[in-house]
């Protein structure tokens, strides 16, 4: 442990590894490493209960009826169609998080991002800031002829 972390309170009662037996603290690491597994176990379960429930039909007469008549066919009305009608339902009154749930879903949400960093001026500058920047690579910024005075481009017209 740091000299510095060893004065803080809350660490007051922790031991490095280094200072315990090997016995104790491979005992330690081996009790931890079998709650690992068995979270992960958990996980996976709980994972597989979830895909095994969401293949069954849709049991309710209403949104099976609903869904039909919007042309889903029969062998897709399963529990994980009617989770992405919810979902997209709940995007279209608004609910940023179900927006954002539904881009990442279909794919989107990570192409817009990228998009904007390619538009944006300071993601280049920080992304930059081990290499020169070719002035005539960035867009918003343009050399002018009198001075070496770099100017931002302003889409507003100029007031006289």
């Amino acid at each position: 442990m740091g000299e510095k972390a060893k004065y803080r309170p809350q660490n007051k009662n922790l031991k490095s590894f280094l200072d315990m037996p090997k016995e104790q603290a491979r005992a330690i690491q081996s009790a931890g490493g079998k709650a690992c597994a068995e979270a992960r176990k958990k996980r996976q379960a709980m994972a597989d209960l979830l895909l095994l429930y969401s293949g069954l039909p849709i049991k309710d007469g209403r949104v099976r009826n609903r869904l039909k008549k919007l042309g889903v066919p029969e062998e897709e009305l399963t529990q994980k169609f009617q989770i992405a009608d919810a979902l997209v339902k709940m995007a279209q009154t608004g609910n940023t998080q179900a927006i954002a749930l539904y881009l990442n879903s279909i794919g989107e949400l990570d192409t817009a991002k990228t998009e904007d960093k390619e538009n944006n001026l300071f993601a280049m500058i920080e992304q930059s800031s081990s290499q020169e920047v070719d002035v005539d690579d960035i867009p918003e910024i343009r050399e002018t002829s009198e001075s070496d005075v770099d100017l931002v481009e302003s889409s507003e017209p100029e007031e006289p």
